[in-house]
């Protein structure tokens, strides 16, 4: 029989377009069949190729579209496509196709997803197209036994013959599937209800790519996030560790980040610009480690509760991963387990080799000592025309330059447009046209959303570089400016200087911007205009 779709009701139809029959509505289940044994299952069928899978009802939460966005997981199985957002709840999709073995789409098209649940977990499997509502009642059933011979004799559980044999069904035990080594299991929606009253506080990560994948890690666990330095391979270069770096005198193993979480991606470092790579420095309980990555996406702010968590992930080393967040690209990003890294043997083992052959030099402990006797300050350091950094306490989050932006209901040339970032209207404010400088060319420029008072304003600059931690008695105060040009425009906006150690070993100053100044010239400008 098949379910016509005008049993579904308008209110489900309207909230979920162009969904199969199988799910779209109620279906009465019979209560037992012709013999008056125990209760007949009821099928979902869906179509691979020409050949008809079943999957029972019960085990199916819904049946989606495909996704148009899917993240991929890394050095998973072939026929795990990655993971998507489906509204926040984080669901990995196992390709039917390529699970079961069937040759590849010749003329790819839209396909379906039905949605598997079992207890606290979820999973995706994706098929070519929806078949029809089928009742055990109506069939001969013949079970398999597993033979463990594929992955495809265990999740095929048995067939069900229609019409004296002439139709064969194949039916597939969810479970078994969920149970496939190596697979990501979402947890179900019931588990990842959170008071909004047990939140906590707010906390702050920093997003970056590994290679193919968007990671991050809560930035209180981040010494210091630098362009990549100079790599010495004449010692300790072994596995990831590429070499040690001169930090500030302080000698640290480097970790190639990537290769660590498991890529056997090919990285030759001589002829890798440090300039296109940025080095995270963690502390471990034995000394600092840099851990080579990519490039910095972005900061971005979360709660507890927003970090979706797995039962599992298909990552060699999935157990450093904590769960996913969501960014405002609605892209996954994995969530590392801060701990788990800085108690690593590997970085224990080659921190405290690497420390016993530079030690520490004792003046330098004793300014560590007196440092960390300091108020101990955070900023984020961009660019535009020169560098320049805010405070991370008047950070909100960092994002890419949007694609789209609100017109503003005002024209002002400094203004870029607004930004609707989670239904937030956000000005954002291009600097270089503020100060009258010239415009930027080239892409890749990012938002650094700050608060100001109890409203936020976003400012658009060249490129985020570097995450500095310091402390207080590295700030230096400027007195005010007068305005008789640009430059000392943007000087007069400037509330402090940090001296900070560069990549190459010296010592650069870079200018902190007040943003009560910064907000006050845009309202003054916008007066006079």
């Amino acid at each position: 029989m098949t379910l016509d779709p005008s049993q579904m009701s308008e209110t489900a139809a309207a909230n979920r377009p162009a969904l199969p029959p199988i799910l779209d509505g109620e279906i009465d289940q019979p209560t037992q069949n012709s013999s008056g044994r125990d209760k007949a299952e009821i099928y979902g069928s869906f179509m691979i190729d020409q050949s008809e899978f079943a999957i029972p009802v019960s085990a199916v939460k819904e049946v989606v579209n495909e996704p148009r966005e899917i993240s991929a997981v890394p050095l998973s199985p072939p026929y795990m496509l990655g993971l998507f957002n489906l509204r926040g709840m984080i669901i990995p999709i196992v390709d039917l196709r390529r699970l079961l073995e069937y040759p590849e789409m010749k003329n790819p098209q839209t396909r379906k997803v039905a949605i598997i649940e079992h207890g606290e977990h979820c999973i995706g499997l994706m098929f070519d197209k929806t078949g029809e509502v089928l009742n055990e009642h109506h069939a001969a059933r013949v079970e398999f036994q597993p033979n463990n011979r594929g992955i495809k004799d265990i999740v095929i559980e048995g067939v069900l013959k229609f019409e004296d044999g002439e139709r064969l069904v194949q039916t597939l035990d969810p479970y078994e599937i969920l149970s496939l080594e190596k697979l990501p299991r979402a947890r179900s929606s019931q588990q990842t209800n959170v008071t909004k009253a047990a939140r906590g506080k707010r906390r702050n990560c920093i997003s970056f790519q590994t290679g193919h994948t968007s990671c991050a890690i809560d930035l209180r666990y981040v010494k210091e996030v630098r362009e990549m330095p100079q790599v010495d391979r004449t010692l300790f270069a072994h596995g990831d560790v590429l070499g040690t770096s001169n930090l500030r005198g302080v000698i640290l193993p480097v970790i190639d980040f990537r290769g660590f979480m498991g890529d056997d991606a090919k990285l030759d470092l001589e002829k890798i610009s440090p300039k296109d790579r940025r080095m995270l420095v963690i502390e471990t309980s034995y000394g600092p480690i840099g851990l080579m990555v990519y490039s910095i996406d972005s900061i971005l702010p979360y709660f507890e509760d927003e970090v979706l968590p797995f039962a599992k992930l298909a990552l060699p080393r999935g157990d450093f991963v904590n769960g996913c967040l969501i960014d405002d690209d609605n892209k996954i990003v994995m969530m590392l387990d801060q701990n788990k890294l800085m108690n690593e043997p590997e970085f224990l083992a080659t921190a405290k080799s690497c420390q016993e052959v530079y030690p520490a030099k004792t003046a330098d402990k004793k300014d560590a000592k007196k440092v960390s006797g300091s108020a101990r300050r955070t900023f984020i350091q961009f660019t535009f025309e020169r560098k320049f950094a805010l405070d991370t306490a008047h950070v909100s989050e960092v994002i890419d330059r949007p694609s789209e932006l609100l017109e503003p209901p005002f024209s002002l040339d400094f203004v870029e447009g607004i930004i609707n970032l989670r239904d937030e209207l956000i000005t954002l404010v291009n600097p270089r046209l503020l100060y009258g400088l010239s415009p930027a060319t080239g892409e890749g420029q990012k938002v650094v959303i700050f608060r100001h008072e109890d409203q936020k304003f976003g400012i658009l600059v060249d490129s985020v570089d570097e995450i500095i931690m310091t402390t207080e008695n590295s700030v230096a105060e400027l007195k005010g400016m007068d305005q008789r040009d640009t430059a000392r425009n943007v000087a007069e906006d400037v509330i402090g200087c940090l001296r900070h150690n560069s990549t190459g070993g010296g010592i650069s100053s870079v200018l902190i911007l007040d943003v009560k100044a910064l907000v006050n010239r845009c309202v003054k400008a916008a007066e006079h205009t």
